[in-house]
């Protein structure tokens, strides 16, 4: 067999340093003169010897992330042994701005979280339901609905089962939110008067479900149900119509199903917070973002838009009404020990309050404290005790009264031992 064989070859850029390699090889001839090549071509002479050897591929270097700093955080957020939840990474997103400072755009955390496999694994797509999209005039509609039996527990260890009233206006998307120990249905007309405080006036419509403390019998495609006589006393008081959804479409309801998992943020701080009054300020921050936020819906933020709904909603009724259908309430003072008489016991209020009056709500066996419809104290109802201290306010207390003191917080342990064995003693007489 004969071949022939090309003995030369134009070099006219550094791709043809490459057909050069492979002649050079297979003639097993000796090694270019890689200087005169890159005179010839005007490169240098590593450059040419690069493209000779094939190894012309850029190495880039990994760019850094500015959320590389939080990597550790975020897998100990995400581990196993982490108490708290993120539902979504938008959860996780918005936990970083609030409590360790992260300053990247939202595609980019979440380009971030998907390329790391270890993040990514953590979240579970949700699947789409298919629905008609309405659109209702200002001031037409409102959608309620609770987002219920949240599981929590606090820093201390302590758990607790909380639900969340929803309120939601169908043409700004402007958002209510409140915690409450239950679902009772005084705890429903609780929740919508005061709703209704909040944002100036009364929707034309409510839009419920089929829950039985206000519905007594389930609308479905063949009859309209049959409303609780007391909700419906309340709706008639207020002035707006009761509309129950069908049973089985939770789609009719959706601009107050969809925002609910903005809710389950509340769960990202399980583990995290002291007290029901700091979960309580930690949904209020929680809400105010999201009525600031960009609405997917109208493209504009829920807070902006409310502005211009409000003067369509219908106004309050009187005074009294509104107080007729709100938990009972009464009006306390706070003495120099930053204490307030409740039914011959006192109960404790951070100490900033010394000397003012503060509202009292009871809910089912806890008494809320309230100073101008803040929520800053809950405590539970005892029979056996003469003096209930929470024990931060009492810390707080303490530290105001001996501001020199040295191991305070050693001290307003003893202190409350002693004021638990004080309690015990007058549990005889009580």
């Amino acid at each position: 067999m004969k071949y022939k064989l090309v003995m030369d070859i134009e070099i006219n850029s550094v791709e043809d340093l490459k057909k050069l390699r492979t002649i050079v090889e297979a003639n097993n001839l000796d090694k270019p003169n890689f200087s005169e090549i890159a005179r010839n071509l005007g490169i240098d002479r590593r450059t040419a010897k690069k493209y000779y050897l094939g190894d012309d591929k850029k190495e880039r270097k990994k760019k850094k992330s500015v959320i590389d700093k939080y990597y550790t955080i975020i897998e100990e957020l995400l581990s196993e042994n982490s108490t708290q939840v993120f539902y979504y990474k938008d959860h996780l997103f918005r936990y970083l701005q609030r409590e360790h400072g992260l300053n990247c755009t939202r595609n980019n955390f979440n380009y971030y979280i998907l390329n790391h496999e270890e993040f990514a694994k953590y979240f579970r797509p949700k699947g789409n339901s298919n629905a008609i999209k309405s659109e209702k005039p200002f001031g037409e509609q409102a959608q309620f609905d609770w987002k219920e039996k949240i599981n929590f527990t606090f820093k201390n260890g302590e758990k607790i089962i909380i639900n969340v009233g929803s309120l939601i206006l169908s043409a700004s998307r402007f958002k209510v939110w409140t915690i409450y120990p239950s679902v009772s249905l005084d705890c429903v007309l609780d929740f919508l008067a005061n709703s209704f405080e909040i944002i100036g006036g009364v929707p034309k419509e409510i839009l419920i479900d089929n829950a039985t403390t206000m519905m007594l019998k389930a609308r479905t495609e063949s009859n309209e149900g049959i409303v609780n006589p007391k909700f419906q006393q309340f709706a008639d008081d207020y002035g707006f119509k009761v509309v129950p959804c069908i049973a089985g479409r939770p789609n009719t309801k959706s601009k107050v199903e969809n925002p609910m998992r903005v809710i389950d943020e509340i769960i990202a701080y399980n583990g995290t917070l002291n007290n029901l009054e700091e979960l309580h300020e930690k949904l209020e921050q929680i809400t105010n973002e999201a009525n600031s936020r960009i609405c997917q819906g109208t493209g504009v933020p829920p807070i902006l838009v409310y502005k211009k709904e409000k003067e369509h909603l219908s106004p309050l009724p009187q005074e009294k009404i509104c107080s007729f259908y709100k938990i009972s309430t009464i009006k306390a003072t706070v003495n120099l020990n930053a204490l307030f008489h409740y039914k011959k016991k006192m109960y404790s209020v951070p100490s900033e309050f010394i000397g003012k009056k503060v509202t009292i709500q009871v809910i089912e066996n806890n008494l809320h404290a309230y100073y101008n419809k803040k929520l800053i104290a809950v405590h539970e109802i005892v029979e056996n005790k003469k003096i209930i201290y929470n024990e931060h306010h009492h810390l707080d207390m303490l530290k105001q009264t001996f501001k020199k003191h040295e191991d305070i917080e050693d001290y307003a342990k003893k202190h409350l031992k002693e004021l638990e064995k004080f309690n015990e003693q007058l549990s005889e007489f009580m």
